[in-house]
C-alpha cells in the first residue's frame, strides 16, 4: 500500500510539471530585444509616437517582456497562455503614483508581435490619469548573457 501511494504521488507530480510546461509558449529562450513603439492616448495636444529598445533574458518560466523602469515596482499577474498566445495583467508602484495595465503577444519561434495598454494614475489626484499604447515587436538575440 505504502507503494502505491508513493507511486501515485509522483505520478500526480509527473503530469503538474507536464501540465506546466505545456502551458508555455512555443519559442526559444534566450536574450531577446524589443522593440516598443508608445502612443499616449487622450493627451491634451498631440504627442508624436516614442520608440524604446530594450533587452532581456526570457525563459520558459518567464516569458513575459518587462516594461518596467528604473524606479518602477512591477508585478506581473493573471498570466494566461493559450497556444502560442500569452496575456498577462501588470501593476507597478512609483513614487508619483501608480501604473496599471494589460498586454498580449503571439510568439513566432524567433520572433513575438503584440500591444499592450497602460493607464498611469498620480497618488494625489493632481494629474490628470493617462493613458498609453504600447505596440511591440521583439526578436531572439542569441543566448542570455550572465
Amino acid at each position: 500500500m505504502h507503494t502505491s501511494r508513493r507511486i501515485m504521488f509522483l505520478s500526480s507530480l509527473l503530469l503538474a510539471n507536464t501540465a506546466a510546461l505545456a502551458a508555455a509558449p512555443d519559442f526559444k529562450e534566450g536574450e531577446w530585444g524589443t522593440r516598443y513603439r508608445m502612443e499616449v492616448v487622450g493627451a491634451p495636444f498631440p504627442m508624436p509616437p516614442i520608440t524604446i529598445k530594450r533587452s532581456a533574458c526570457l525563459t520558459r518560466s518567464n516569458y513575459v517582456p518587462d516594461n518596467s523602469q528604473q524606479g518602477q515596482d512591477c508585478q506581473v499577474r493573471d498570466t494566461k497562455v493559450s497556444g502560442n498566445t500569452v496575456s498577462w495583467v501588470m501593476r507597478c508602484k512609483t513614487r508619483e503614483g501608480s501604473i496599471e495595465g494589460h498586454g498580449k503577444i503571439t510568439y513566432k519561434k524567433e520572433s513575438y508581435s503584440g500591444t499592450m495598454e497602460t493607464r498611469m494614475t498620480s497618488n494625489d489626484g493632481s494629474v490628470m490619469p493617462m493613458t498609453y499604447r504600447y505596440t511591440m515587436e521583439g526578436e531572439r538575440l542569441g543566448a542570455c548573457s550572465k
